[in-house]
């Protein structure tokens, strides 16, 4: 297996001046932190008009250096860079704030980030990154510069100068023998582009190149990062694939049978595609189900990858409303993973067993479902596949989300994989009409899903019946029209259906942005809901329940008005 690896060479000195306000730095980690998160390289230059600029850039290097490797494997490379980078922002502009003008930490930052086969860049300030191939020399990055005067230039944009910071990002392939050149002004305002593509291509070591830059009468300080690129990832065999080849998927099992430190109890379900037995664990004795995935697939990598996914996911989210995935006591030997047992049932046998039920359980309900989402949209990660049959209610009425399969995870596909990327693997009338039209998979999709099955726990069905199925086009789907719960269930306030109906609605953007919005709805009469109902034109079974309950009230306070007169 082809890894990842990258030769670096840097330098920094103070160059003329009395100090060195400039600082690099670079981080190699190794597997399985090599694959997840990537090779780090941070250039910064100490803005020289504050005092603490040394401060500044120091701080900017050894804290992103730091932090970005303590970000969740889950989140995508710009997430986790804008986060750090962001938190680090708002640190630098806070000692500034505290102290004199004079005493403010301000600093450009250029950020390399090599991971998989793609470089990611955050850029703030004049620092440079350049990209040297086939004989070529690119500058990636733009100076945040004002040109004041002639020949006067003066930084627009610096690390800790406001409390916002806005940072440049880019992404771009990387190939084989590329060779990426990070600079402060002390070099590149006195080596000209075309000097620099001479010396890389003679293979100017850092400190070289530091000496070229102090011998074309650099007035600043001095710092280069050369890094090459020596070896790229095998695009044609993904590492998680290959360690589940070297782990078999084991036989069906039978009670008394031992398997990765877990004792099979008894069998709960098999299906052609898994396995799922009741065991406990042999050193701790607790109650775990385990899942095994089916011999017939032993062959099929998009299968074994969203097994995988499933314990991958699990062991990464700590919700008490997601199901909890086990660590075996002993090394896992087959591909199998356990998880906690949930003594219940599924919210499909919740509703059947409760065919109207009161708003307020639904809403407690929704409240758990909702918790668990969150869990999932913190990491991001996209549950996918969010359905009545997978969740659970335990004996308390405790919900937990089930059914990581399908889970969408934005760290993970940044990464070259010879699997076919993830489909619409969703459930035929849960599943959002964008990913089924476009594969276009957002949190608005999870919402979509929470809201059909808010939907069919009133009305027992549907709101778009069986028409969102794989055959949708944009044509059908602006035919479809949502149905209001009040035909199936009227005793539901207008106000819950007017909640339900923006949840799962079928253009994305007319969704609730925050799920907290949806349950806040869900339990408070929102007053766009009544005034839509008002103006809008009422279905006629809207209109008949009215008049019925008009009819009956009048017929009553006519024979009460007899009973007074008489």
């Amino acid at each position: 297996m082809e890894k990842l690896k990258l030769s670096f060479q840097s330098n920094t000195q103070a160059g003329i001046k009395p100090e060195n306000q400039d600082a690099c730095g670079f981080y190699i980690p190794s597997s399985p932190v090599l694959d997840n998160k990537g090779i780090v390289a941070v250039i910064a230059d100490g803005v020289s008009a504050s005092e603490k600029a040394k401060d500044a850039s120091a701080c900017c290097v050894q804290s992103f250096l730091s932090d970005y490797y303590s970000t969740p494997d889950s989140w995508s490379t710009e997430h986790s860079a804008s986060k750090v980078i962001s938190a680090l922002n708002n640190w630098l502009h806070s000692q500034s704030v505290r102290e004199q003008e004079h005493s403010s930490m301000l600093s450009t930052m250029s950020v390399l980030i090599v991971k998989s086969n793609t470089a990611h860049i955050f850029h703030v300030g004049d620092s440079r990154i350049y990209r040297y191939r086939d004989g070529k020399l690119k500058q990636l990055t733009q100076d945040h510069v004002l040109h004041l005067a002639k020949e006067k230039t003066y930084l627009a944009r610096a690390m800790g100068f406001d409390l916002k910071v806005h940072v440049d990002y880019y992404t771009t392939k990387v190939k084989l023998d590329d060779v990426f050149l990070m600079t402060t002004d002390g070099v590149h305002d006195y080596l000209t582009d075309k000097t620099l593509c001479s010396l890389l291509s003679d293979g100017v070591s850092a400190d070289e190149l530091s000496e070229k830059a102090l011998a074309a009468d650099s007035q600043d300080n001095i710092s280069a990062i050369i890094c090459k690129v020596d070896q790229l990832p095998d695009e044609n065999l993904s590492e998680t694939f290959d360690k589940l080849t070297k782990r078999p998927i084991p036989p069906d099992l039978e009670k008394g049978m031992k398997i990765n430190g877990f004792e099979v109890e008894s069998l709960i379900h098999a299906s052609n595609r898994t396995q799922v037995y009741l065991a406990k664990d042999s050193q701790t004795n607790e109650v775990v189900v385990l899942k095994t995935p089916s011999i017939n697939f032993e062959d099929d990598a998009q299968y074994l990858k969203h097994f995988m996914y499933e314990e991958w996911v699990g062991q990464r989210i700590q919700c008490a409303n997601v199901v909890k995935i086990h660590n075996s006591s002993e090394e896992s030997k087959f591909l199998a993973y356990a998880m906690e047992h949930v003594n219940g049932q599924t919210l499909r046998q919740w509703m059947q067993d409760n065919p109207q039920p009161d708003i307020k359980v639904v809403v407690s309900l929704v409240k758990q479902i909702i918790q668990g989402l969150r869990a999932f949209h913190r990491q991001e990660m996209l549950h996918c596949d969010l359905k009545p049959e997978n969740i659970m209610i335990n004996k308390i009425g405790q919900v937990k989300l089930i059914d990581f399969g399908s889970a969408r995870i934005a760290g993970v596909t940044e990464l070259i994989s010879p699997v076919a990327a993830v489909g619409n693997q969703g459930t035929q009338g849960y599943t959002a009409p964008e990913v089924i039209i476009n594969e276009k998979v957002t949190q608005a999709s999870d919402k979509f899903s929470l809201g059909v099955i808010v939907y069919e726990m009133f009305a027992g069905q549907l709101p778009y019946q069986d028409k969102l199925d794989k055959n949708l086009t944009a044509k059908k789907l602006s035919q479809l029209a949502y149905e209001s719960i009040l035909k199936h269930d009227p005793h539901v306030p207008i106000w819950v259906d007017g909640a339900i109906h923006k949840a799962c609605h079928l253009d994305d953007k007319s969704r609730y942005e925050a799920l907290s919005e949806f349950l806040f709805d869900l339990e408070h009469p929102n007053p766009t809901f009544l005034e839509t109902v008002q103006t809008a034109e009422e279905p006629e079974f809207v209109l008949k329940k009215y008049k019925v309950l008009v009819a009956v009230s009048f017929a009553i306070n006519i024979f009460l008005l007899l009973l007074l007169v008489r």
